[in-house]
């Protein structure tokens, strides 16, 4: 879904910055770009955070867990880019809560949980909240 996101993003609003942390940007990160469709001139993937993120309108952060990410780390960040609107993507434990600090709760607008194959639950600060599905009828 995030690749899918970024894509569309890069697309339609402006230059993305995909920080593949995760992955990598390896064999599977890259198959993944091309059978989505999603590479795009405004699309750039890294496997580090540059030390200069000016030249971008979104940023993912993929994985919070990996990049060592703290809540305090976000706040900087987005202190010191106001104007970039940052994607964060936590692992999860197996019971399906996100690895880490409650506190990266406080520092997000908005929570998409995916809890299984197709399906997306939306939640906030702003007390919005509704839930869709998601992925076509192909399986993607």
């Amino acid at each position: 879904m995030s690749v899918d996101w970024a894509g569309y993003l890069a697309n339609n609003h402006g230059t993305v910055l995909y920080v593949a942390k995760e992955e990598g940007i390896d064999e599977t990160l890259q198959m993944k770009l091309r059978e989505k469709a999603v590479m795009h001139p405004d699309l750039y993937v890294a496997n580090y955070m540059p030390e200069d993120l000016s030249m971008y309108d979104f940023v993912f952060l993929d994985s919070i867990t990996k990049l060592k990410l703290t809540p305090s780390d976000l706040a900087v960040l987005e202190a010191n880019y106001p104007n970039i609107s940052f994607i964060s993507i936590f692992q999860v434990t197996k019971l399906g809560n996100f690895r880490g600090n409650n506190g990266f709760q406080h520092e997000v607008d908005v929570v998409i949980e995916i809890p299984e194959k197709g399906k997306a639950i939306q939640y906030g600060r702003f007390n919005q909240g509704g839930e869709m599905d998601i992925f076509d009828d192909m399986g993607e």
